[in-house]
């Protein structure tokens, strides 16, 4: 029993951690942070350059239909969560090789919060 409480509690204190920093972001700051690095080539509601980003956190890594993504990212199976995308915000080409993504990764924690609270609102 106790193993079981301790396999549930993780995940869902993880949770109200994420819950409670996209209530508590500071969105205006994401935005700026998405213009300035993100918008040459991503737009929240049209494909450019990269595909749209609006709804991304919970959609399936790759899925957006008539873009086209390197084998890495269309081959995924798995979904974009908030610990995904900021792994990816990190360094892109770390998480998938191949991607045709030119962009070296925000470092800076702070900053890829923004950005992920800005895209969690906008999504």
């Amino acid at each position: 029993m106790h193993h079981l409480i301790r396999s549930l509690a993780g995940p869902s204190l993880l949770a109200l951690s994420l819950a409670s920093q996209a209530a508590d972001c500071d969105v205006a700051a994401g935005q700026q942070a998405f213009q300035s690095k993100c918008a040459a080539c991503h737009a929240l509601d049209a494909d450019r350059v990269g595909p749209h980003l609006a709804g991304v956190v919970g959609r399936r890594i790759g899925s957006v239909p008539g873009f086209t993504y390197s084998t890495d990212l269309a081959g995924a199976n798995s979904t974009w969560t908030v610990e995904q995308l900021d792994r990816w915000l990190t360094s892109p080409a770390k998480m998938f090789p191949d991607t045709a993504m030119a962009f070296g990764g925000l470092r800076n924690a702070g900053e890829r919060q923004a950005v992920l609270c800005f895209l969690q609102q906008a999504g």
